[in-house]
């Protein structure tokens, strides 16, 4: 079980080497004086073996204000770097409350720490069922890890999530108990600007995203997954004779069964799962697309079709966002139709609890915690991923840039939005060549990079030159 210590060194506490908030100065500046005013009324959260996984801006905050200890909660075992990384999310996200609880009513000089049994607690009303659901599996796990902050009359103003887990599960909540006029001001310093996440300094490389690929009609893990963009639009508008080209095409599945029915079907992907090898890439086959597009290009021009399924979805910076459009914009001929289809924020906003678990077919979605440019970091099979999700808006925004004619399409309120492009825009020759360059010489581990891309972008910038003229 975690023990809590009121009192606990901040000079015996190691950073993670991950924090997913930014503070602006101002907020920075902000939690000081909250911390000056009313002190740590949330504690730290301290990992097995020492390392400081939630609560580093605080710490740092009580640090520039002189202070010399924290309140803590030690976690008596040792956690996992997963759950590392979902105690550190979560415990940013839980301030934003979905439920509303009461707690007993104390005397109006009590004031500090103490414990609340679950019976005590009153559910008013239930929300946020995903914080909640990953609450309840890390508490479970762990013990009782959290805490809440409750006035002298019960009324609970921060965490009221985590104590409607305490209640359901049958565990103590910890509880820093002040009064009704503390309460009133502390609300107005907790309602403001303490950070965004920020997934930049995480380092996320590109070559992690293959950890996102889809598996289509099979997969190699017996997945059947359909893809919505094939389904919808793709498969029913193209005809015979057209040129198609998917790009980041991941498995494949539907290019290649466009290509066993007979369609000039290509496709390009710069993260091959190696077969047989967990997390290991086949380069080689990567080269292979890059010569095939090199060859086809030359000898029959650019693309009638071109298709770019959930690739937006693993994009890792606003940056790559673009390369990776200017790209498609670049193998599509000046009559043809690019389609895309990507991960709606909408879908994040139904607040489905949980990711799918292949073993038992129980459904889950993951908790996704938004960065300022619609961006998700989730940390699977010891690696970090990135995931991104777009609106109707700022789709259109992007591919407006591309192309003169965008058609966004779907529900916007549903898992995925699509768009149906036309009028490949002209770009700068240097922007355009170094987009080609990102896109078909991708990083690998070890910073290696298999440059034999070169011929295949010097054929687009001709084309695209000819193309625009």
């Amino acid at each position: 079980m975690p023990e809590f210590v009121a009192d606990f060194p901040l000079a015996g506490l190691k950073p993670a080497p991950y924090n997913p908030r930014r503070l602006s100065e101002d907020a920075f500046e902000r939690l000081k004086q909250s911390l000056a005013l009313f002190g740590c009324v949330k504690p730290v959260i301290v990992n097995g073996n020492g390392i400081l996984i939630a609560g580093h801006q605080r710490t740092k905050s009580l640090k520039a204000n002189g202070e010399q200890t924290v309140p803590a909660l030690l976690l008596g075992k040792h956690v996992t770097t997963h759950d590392e990384v979902q105690f550190n999310l979560l415990h940013n996200s839980v301030e934003t409350d979905g439920s509303r609880v009461r707690a007993p009513v104390a005397a109006d000089d009590v004031h500090g720490w103490e414990w609340i049994q679950p019976q005590d607690i009153a559910v008013v009303a239930r929300g946020n069922a995903a914080v909640q659901e990953e609450i309840r599996r890390l508490v479970t796990r762990y013990g009782p890890w959290g805490s809440i902050v409750a006035d002298s009359a019960g009324r609970v103003i921060l965490n009221n999530d985590y104590a409607v887990v305490g209640h359901d599960l049958k565990y103590p909540v910890l509880c820093y108990r002040v009064s009704v006029q503390e309460a009133d001001e502390l609300i107005e310093w907790l309602e403001g600007d303490y950070g965004v996440y920020d997934y930049t300094q995480l380092g996320i490389k590109a070559y992690n995203q293959h950890w996102c690929q889809m598996h289509r009609l099979g997969g190699d893990e017996g997945d059947s997954h359909k893809s919505t963009t094939y389904e919808r639009y793709v498969l029913p508008e193209i005809k015979r004779g057209q040129r198609i080209v998917d790009f980041g095409a991941g498995e494949a599945a539907y290019i290649k069964r466009l290509k066993e029915q007979g369609h000039d079907a290509h496709w390009y992907e710069p993260h091959v799962k190696a077969s047989g090898k967990k997390n290991a890439l086949d380069i080689a086959a990567t080269v292979s697309h890059i010569r095939d597009l090199q060859r086809d290009v030359q000898a029959n021009g650019l693309y009638d079709v071109v298709v770019l399924d959930s690739v937006l979805n693993s994009v890792t910076s606003l940056e790559f966002e673009e390369h990776v459009i200017a790209s498609c914009n670049s193998l599509l001929n000046a009559s043809g139709v690019f389609y895309t289809g990507t991960r709606s924020l909408g879908s994040v906003e139904r607040k489905l609890a949980g990711r799918k678990h292949r073993n038992n077919g129980n459904y889950r979605r993951a908790l996704e915690f938004l960065d300022e440019n619609g961006f998700a970091a989730t940390f699977r099979s010891g690696v970090w991923t990135m995931q991104k999700f777009n609106t109707p808006e700022t789709l259109r925004a992007l591919l407006s840039k591309y192309f003169a004619d965008v058609e966004i399409l779907g529900n916007p309120n549903g898992g995925n939005i699509y768009a149906r492009c036309r009028r490949p825009l002209a770009i700068a020759p240097v922007d355009r060549r170094k987009s080609l360059e990102v896109e078909f010489n991708m990083e690998y581990p070890q910073g290696y990079r298999h440059n034999r891309h070169k011929p295949l972008v010097q054929a687009l910038l001709r084309l695209c030159g000819q193309r625009n003229a």
